[in-house]
């Protein structure tokens, strides 16, 4: 672990890119030896959320949402390291199509695991947080990112108000969505609709592609 934490600060983008891949692969694969150097190690990811080297911080990006998933609520104290970085660039224009993912889906897995400290920022981010995970297809880190949305949304429901049609876009890009998510969905669908009512309900879905409204009204009845 030290010599990985040198390599972590290396001068050459190229050893810090292979060192966060490799500190996300052993969080995955035995996140007990990790645990004990987070507090050293997430400074380092943070410094390295910067876009200018695309690998190193897709890399990053990466091994954070794995830390998260991990660390689970012990992961408070370090949101604010590395937030702000997240919310900026997934709102850079011109950011590459795999970096957005990865940021989409680290903000909605530290949102899971600390949903009170992300959902404040809700707003600022749903929209390109929505449009980067429509078209990826259905797997466990999709997965995990919805749902740490879903706890959001469930904190900070005004977050979502603006660019709803966006959530609705991004539920109907799920194909096989596990029972306890489209229950989730469910709710969040259904939840809205009440609360705008039926009339301004139909004047809301007035502006959905045919193919939405027909996804969303066979998948949840609405």
């Amino acid at each position: 672990m030290t010599l990985l934490f040198q390599c972590m600060q290396d001068t050459m983008p190229e050893v810090r890119q292979s060192s966060f891949a490799l500190l996300g692969d052993l969080t995955k694969a035995c996140f007990l030896h990790v645990k004990p150097c987070i507090a050293e190690f997430m400074p380092i990811l943070g410094l390295n959320l910067n876009p200018e080297f695309i690998s190193v911080c897709n890399n990053a990006t990466w091994a954070i949402g794995e830390i998260s998933m991990q660390m689970g609520a012990e992961m408070q104290p370090y949101v604010g390291m590395v937030l702000p970085h997240l919310v900026e660039i997934i709102n850079r224009p011109n950011t590459p199509k795999t970096l957005l993912e990865n940021t989409a889906i680290t903000i909605g897995r530290l949102g899971f695991v600390c949903p009170q400290e992300v959902a404040p920022q809700l707003q600022h981010f749903i929209r390109p947080w929505c449009t980067s995970l429509r078209n990826i297809r259905d797997n466990e880190e999709k997965d995990s990112a919805f749902r740490g949305i879903c706890v959001m949304i469930g904190v900070n429901p005004a977050g979502v108000v603006q660019d709803f049609i966006f959530f609705c876009d991004a539920v109907a890009s799920w194909v096989n969505p596990k029972d306890d998510l489209r229950d989730m969905f469910y709710k969040i669908l259904h939840g809205f609709k009440d609360q705008v009512g039926e009339e301004n309900w139909q004047q809301f879905s007035e502006q959905f592609p045919p193919l939405l409204k027909e996804r969303l009204s066979a998948c949840y009845g609405v």
